[in-house]
């Protein structure tokens, strides 16, 4: 994971935008990473083969740098951001329908997704990104078949608290700062 954290240098090293697309990548690392503990349990809980908490791990630890790498080498770094938001919501679409509905740690997915694309675009994004995740949940389930199980262990629920406090918080902590955000205070990050 340190080989992947730096992976591109922008010739562009201390701008707003780069300040944005940074702290970004750090907050990806932390829902993905934090997200990728709970869904081993539920996947340790469902006694599925190890193929599939490999792929999640794979998804953890490589698309934050991937996407971190596409914004900060493309000649629209914003655009491509909000691409890659999408592309979270399109991946937690498909933890959501993998992970079976197990309720705590799907819903807290969804409301950590919620979250990004309500800071980085207001209302507008947060629905785009909501029917991007429930069209990547729909096709996740026409392609692995539809298994209900919303009911969460407390082994489960403990593995989802780490997400639960830290994202929040970490939130917070990015959204409070003299003048505001990186985000509220860039005119080009809408």
């Amino acid at each position: 994971m340190l080989l992947l954290s730096n992976i591109a240098v922008p010739a562009f090293h201390d701008t707003p935008i780069v300040r944005v697309v940074e702290q970004a990548y750090r907050m990806r690392l932390l829902a993905f990473g934090l997200g990728f503990v709970a869904a081993a349990v539920v996947f340790n809980a469902n006694g599925v083969s190890v193929a599939l908490p490999a792929l999640f791990a794979l998804n953890a630890c490589a698309w934050p740098a991937m996407a971190r790498a596409f914004a900060l080498r493309s000649a629209d770094p914003h655009g491509v951001e909000i691409r890659n938001l999408l592309i979270d919501s399109a991946l937690g679409g498909a933890w959501i329908a993998l992970l079976q509905f197990n309720l705590l740690p799907c819903a807290l997915l969804t409301v950590v997704l919620s979250c990004d694309k309500a800071v980085a675009g207001g209302c507008s994004l947060m629905f785009r990104g909501l029917v991007v995740q429930s069209a990547a949940c729909v096709l996740m389930l026409a392609l692995h078949g539809l298994v209900f199980a919303p009911q969460s262990s407390t082994v489960e629920i403990l593995a989802a608290l780490p997400l639960l406090i830290a994202y929040p918080l970490m939130l917070g902590l990015r959204l409070h700062r003299p003048g505001g955000s990186d985000i509220a205070g860039d005119p080009h990050i809408a």
